[in-house]
């Protein structure tokens, strides 16, 4: 497994597991419509734009030369959070058929790590409400459910805001 900042040759790899991924756990969840529209070339380009930026990475993970996963950091956009001590991760996509394996949780660490290195206090992400198994998931890697919520744009879908304190010390 090798775990990398993505690079602007790799927008179509990150575009390709977004889409994957949004097709299976989305599904059920998120109109059919939005899903649809969620193709490769509109996330090729979408990923190409944030892979650019110089001071906010998108990490991915590569299995024998394959991305398999990525996640992407900011600091919040969140109005009601203060953008210089919360980070976001906006973020973290594994290949469905791969979910299970450990990518995930690397990539998380991996982030999780890097805010701290940046001086962030805290980590926040937002989930779609139905969206259980990516809860579980957060819930196990110590996020906590903070109160926040909103509607996914341009939908009626709820999300919920998750929170993980990071160990200073």
């Amino acid at each position: 497994m090798t775990l990398r900042r993505a690079g602007s040759g790799d927008a179509e790899t990150v575009g390709r597991i977004h889409v994957e991924s949004w097709n299976v756990a989305y599904r059920g969840i998120m109109p059919d419509d939005v899903i649809a529209r969620t193709d490769l070339t509109y996330r090729t380009a979408f990923w190409a734009e944030r892979i650019a930026d110089p001071e906010w990475p998108v990490y991915l993970i590569e299995e024998e030369g394959q991305g398999v996963a990525f996640c992407q950091m900011i600091p919040t956009k969140d109005p009601d959070d203060d953008p210089t001590r919360v980070g976001h991760i906006t973020s973290l996509h594994v290949l469905p058929h791969l979910r299970g394996h450990g990518y995930g949780r690397a990539l998380l660490d991996h982030v999780l790590h890097e805010f701290q290195r940046r001086g962030f206090a805290e980590v926040t992400l937002w989930v779609l409400e139905e969206n259980r198994n990516a809860r579980r998931f957060y819930e196990k890697s110590g996020f906590r459910l903070d109160g926040g919520n909103r509607r996914y744009p341009r939908t009626t879908v709820p999300e919920v805001r998750y929170r993980i304190g990071l160990n200073r010390g």
